[in-house]
């Protein structure tokens, strides 16, 4: 199913920072992680990983100077969202709940999971149709990675290389975010039906940056042009959106990316804030 725009307030993007980190969190070493990942693996007949036991990144902290870095005490955000696809070294807390401390305002918040890299998306989306109901003037997107996970995969699943994060700080804008899906889409028809929603998203605008998803292998020959930013393999969550952390984002913005696994195309296309745009890398 093709998505349309979220009419209403749009959503624009006004600040990125972005981190990647190769050391672990303490907090994956708890005692009581032992047990309950033991359990949890053996409900799919799998053993722990001892190899990887202890080791990981909890997306508390992890993220948490990232929505520091693009939010500020005058600007009080409405939304948080935090989208992730490898669960967090501490499964028994409210990640999203935790991250919103760190924001202005007091946000509502919470997360967007088991979708693979569509997941960044569906939070886009969603933090777009909060700000078409007025009731959000500014949205925080977080979307977050760790390399480890300490049980076999059950079923196949892309694995990031480091633990990363992306925050985005989008606030009130004058057009509507646009976030379209396709299910089912075999790979080899994503070059032509992303050819065809990008030409449809740009239309006759100048301006634009157009960033490509690890998942995405296509060519010029698409009509996606040779200049598109990609991100680059080995991290199938954060890639993506850690590119608009990189230079000038562009007037207009066309993310999109594909999950081989789950035959998932997501495109989204948004403005960039009137305002100065901030990007940073931190830590």
């Amino acid at each position: 199913m093709t998505g349309r725009p979220v009419t209403g307030t749009g959503l624009a993007l006004r600040r990125v920072a972005r981190r990647s980190e190769d050391t672990d969190s303490p907090l994956a070493a708890h005692p009581a992680l032992r047990p309950y990942l033991a359990d949890l693996a053996a409900a799919r007949g799998l053993a722990l990983r001892e190899e990887v036991l202890g080791t990981g990144q909890a997306y508390a902290e992890l993220a948490a100077t990232l929505v520091e870095a693009v939010t500020s005490p005058e600007e009080p955000v409405d939304l948080l969202v935090l989208a992730y696809g490898v669960p967090d070294v501490q499964p028994g807390r409210n990640t999203a709940l935790r991250l919103a401390e760190h924001c202005p305002g007091r946000p509502l918040a919470f997360a967007v999971c088991d979708q693979g890299p569509a997941a960044a998306f569906t939070a886009l989306r969603v933090a777009a149709e909060f700000a078409a109901t007025g009731a959000c003037a500014r949205a925080v997107l977080v979307v977050a990675e760790q390399a480890a996970l300490p049980y076999p995969l059950a079923t196949p699943a892309p694995m990031p290389d480091r633990h990363a994060a992306v925050a985005l700080l989008l606030e009130t804008g004058p057009a509507p975010v646009d976030v379209r899906s396709h299910p089912a889409l075999p790979p080899e028809a994503v070059g032509a039906v992303l050819a065809a929603e990008v030409a449809e998203l740009v239309g006759e605008r100048d301006g634009v940056r157009l960033v490509l998803g690890p998942g995405v292998d296509v060519g010029p020959e698409t009509g996606v042009g040779p200049d598109v930013l990609r991100a680059a393999a080995g991290q199938p969550y954060t890639g993506t959106w850690a590119r608009l952390a990189e230079g000038e984002p562009g007037a207009f913005l066309v993310v999109a990316d594909y999950d081989p696994v789950l035959g998932y195309l997501c495109v989204a296309g948004f403005e960039k804030s009137p305002r100065p745009v901030a990007h940073a890398a931190v830590g």
